[in-house]
């Protein structure tokens, strides 16, 4: 499971930001300070660091030198989080070694966006639901049974030992519950899991197609996760 460590000495903030990704198959770590978060660095080697310029002990652009200056670690893309007003600081923040910068307040899709160019596991759309449907997958002119672990209106998680890479389109299908008519989908592999779990990969819809208006289909699908969530809230 990939790592992200949200760097900010505000509790509330830090709280907000890892909510945003509760949606995703992310593991999530945290630090209130420059220097708790190189610990944790050294410690956990996280894939992406999302950081406040201004914190105590060691601020994020010392921070951040730190770990670009460090063989192991200088691999890491950050990302440093700043107020609107302070936006004249971008040129520090990138010759630090910063990957890019997001300006304060951050909105969830914005913040989602962001991590998602660094990090294709993360989830921008939407609430996922836990079920398991049989997939019939068709890849490089084969078919193939796949099952689902879980399930959104924009994407499906596929259980499966099929040999894929991220971007690869494919085609798909699958019988919603309570409905007669399989739902037939086009999507793109968005990212993969190999360990840490049983390995598949991520399935972003592309379109609808197959039996019936796609804009009713959708609504199946879209009916089926809101009784989901409604009956697990």
């Amino acid at each position: 499971m990939q790592k992200i460590l949200i760097v900010d000495d505000v509790k509330l903030l830090r709280e907000i930001h890892k909510r945003y990704l509760a949606n995703s198959y992310v593991e999530v770590l945290t630090a209130e300070d420059g220097e708790e978060a190189l610990d944790i660095i050294r410690k956990e080697h996280p894939d992406l660091v999302i950081m406040d310029r201004y914190m105590p002990k060691m601020d994020g652009v010392a921070c951040c030198m730190a770990i670009k200056a460090d063989p192991l670690t200088a691999h890491i893309p950050v990302i440093m989080a700043t107020n609107a007003s302070q936006k004249d600081d971008a040129d520090e923040y990138l010759n630090c070694g910063a990957s890019d910068i997001l300006s304060k307040p951050i909105g969830a899709s914005t913040f989602l966006d962001m991590v998602k160019k660094y990090l294709p596991a993360v989830n921008r759309r939407g609430h996922r639901v836990p079920e398991t449907l049989d997939l019939r997958i068709v890849a490089k002119d084969r078919e193939f049974e796949a099952i689902t672990e879980d399930i959104g209106e924009k994407g499906v998680f596929a259980v499966s030992d099929l040999s894929v890479s991220v971007n690869d389109e494919l085609t798909f299908s699958f019988l919603v519950p309570g409905r007669e008519v399989p739902l037939e989908v086009e999507g793109r592999v968005v990212w993969l899991r190999k360990g840490g779990g049983a390995s598949g990969f991520g399935i972003e819809f592309l379109k609808i197609t197959g039996q019936g208006l796609p804009i009713l289909r959708k609504g199946e699908l879209k009916e089926f996760i809101e009784s989901k969530l409604k009956k697990s809230g």
